[in-house]
């Protein structure tokens, strides 16, 4: 199933980051990166919130351990500005393409790794993109956003209670956003069985035509 998707993961490198949980995601991310390598020959795009590093088709931990290795994390939690370059680069592609180039263009998933709240505005910038999506016509499943924690303050777990009920009470948007709290240690199979869970979940809801039609 994860070979029709591209896995994108935005890092929160913010100031909080640096110690254990810096730890923590090198780890879940090389687990993950050498399991992405061996379903999907794109592997998985690295970004940072803040650090203009990245890395693109990595399939190994050694090039986790590399890239996490360059980025000291520093600064503050600018979600919604990172989603809407990332976001408006994707949705830009897709709507300059035709029918029939589209089919040719995987369907993308989103995991945001943080450990605080942002401090600025995702909500707006993901309920922005829901209507581009809807007015394009585009799948339920062409884009999905999962928001996952890292560490266990509280703090950050009431944060993403409260954007998932924000974007979903007041905003009412499309089936595209999954938050997830702090239920342990994080690691490359608990992100796995997260991208499975969050696209079983709009297939079932919306159907196996939410995945191969437009």
């Amino acid at each position: 199933m994860l070979r029709k998707f591209d896995t994108v993961i935005v890092l929160d490198d913010s100031s909080s980051m640096y110690g254990p949980s810096w730890t923590e995601a090198t780890e879940a991310l090389s687990a993950l990166a050498n399991m992405a390598g061996r379903y999907d020959d794109d592997g998985i795009d690295i970004y940072f919130l803040n650090s203009p590093q990245s890395g693109r088709n990595i399939k190994t931990d050694e090039e986790v351990r590399t890239l996490l290795s360059s980025v000291r994390p520093k600064g503050v939690t600018p979600i919604g500005g990172r989603l809407d370059d990332l976001l408006g680069d994707y949705l830009h592609l897709l709507e300059s393409k035709t029918y029939e180039e589209l089919k040719q263009i995987k369907h993308r998933n989103y995991i945001v790794i943080t450990d605080g709240q942002a401090t600025d505005d995702p909500a707006t910038v993901i309920a922005s993109v829901a209507q581009r999506l809807d007015r394009g016509y585009f799948p339920q499943t062409q884009v999905g956003i999962q928001f996952i924690q890292i560490g266990n303050s509280s703090k950050s777990a009431r944060y993403l209670r409260e954007l998932d009920d924000d974007l979903r009470n007041q905003y009412g948007i499309r089936d595209m956003v999954d938050t997830t709290e702090h239920h342990g240690q994080l690691t490359g199979e608990y992100l796995i069985k997260a991208l499975i869970g969050g696209i079983n979940r709009r297939v079932d809801n919306h159907g196996a035509k939410s995945v191969i039609d437009r």
